[in-house]
C-alpha cells in the first residue's frame, strides 16, 4: 500500500496570529491515507525555521528531533509540498508496516495508544 496525504492543516496559522516566517515553528496537521482504501488517520509535524530553533536552544539545553520538518523560511505551501512529497513515497506490505514508516515522519494520533 502506498501513502497519500488526504489533507493539511496549520492550526497555529489559522488562529490568525502574526508570525514572522523566518523564525517561526507551526504545528502541521496531516490527514495520511491508503491510496485507494478509505479512511484517513492524523500525524503531526512541527515545521521549524534554523532562527525558531536557535532560539529554542537558547532558552533549554537540548531539543529532540522526532516530527520535526526543518525549512529556511516557513511557508504553508512549501511545508506542504515537502510533506506530500516525501509521505507519498511511503510503502507498506501491511497496515502496522504502513503506521510505522508514516510515523517516522509525524506523531501518529495513536502512538501511544496501547490498547
Amino acid at each position: 500500500m502506498r501513502a497519500e496525504v488526504r489533507q493539511v492543516r496549520f492550526p497555529d496559522v489559522e488562529s490568525g496570529e502574526p508570525f514572522d516566517p523566518s523564525n517561526t515553528f507551526q504545528l502541521v496537521e496531516v490527514y495520511v491515507g491508503a491510496v485507494g482504501e478509505a479512511g484517513e488517520e492524523q500525524y503531526q509535524v512541527t515545521a521549524c525555521t534554523p532562527a525558531a530553533l536557535a532560539d529554542l536552544l537558547r532558552r533549554q539545553p537540548f531539543l529532540v528531533g522526532r516530527h520535526w520538518l526543518f525549512v529556511e523560511e516557513f511557508s504553508t505551501a512549501a511545508v506542504e509540498a515537502a510533506l506530500r512529497k516525501l509521505i507519498g513515497n511511503v510503502e507498506a506490505a501491511s497496515r502496522a508496516e504502513f503506521v510505522e514508516k508514516v510515523g517516522r515522519l509525524g506523531l501518529w494520533e495513536f502512538e501511544d495508544n496501547k490498547s
